[in-house]
């Protein structure tokens, strides 16, 4: 059984998982890919849908409100990007526990 914090909702437990190292040395390069084509998709829709160019921090024709709320989506879409790549990469680098 695992011990509650009331306080901020996170529980101790007792699980040990054994994940392959490679799988650690290949996530992050998938995850650097990963990104990359979903910033690609993003910006390739974003010039569709708007019929204009994406957003840029340097570009000062873009309102700061518009290149702000541009890098908050690519950044947050990339954070769980990276959160996937890596979850599907620690299941599929699990070593099973020998009997």
């Amino acid at each position: 059984m695992s011990d509650s914090d009331d306080v901020t909702g996170t529980a101790d437990v007792d699980v040990q998982v054994d994940v392959n190292p490679l799988a650690h040395i290949i996530a992050p390069i998938v995850a650097i890919g990963a990104t990359m084509l979903v910033r690609k998709w993003m910006n390739s829709g974003y010039k569709r849908v708007a019929k204009g160019p994406v957003p840029t921090a340097g570009d000062p024709r873009v309102s700061l409100g518009r290149a702000l709320m541009w890098s908050a989506i690519t950044a947050a879409t990339a954070a769980v990007v990276e959160v996937a790549v890596f979850r599907v990469a620690n299941h599929l680098g699990e070593r099973k526990p020998s009997a």
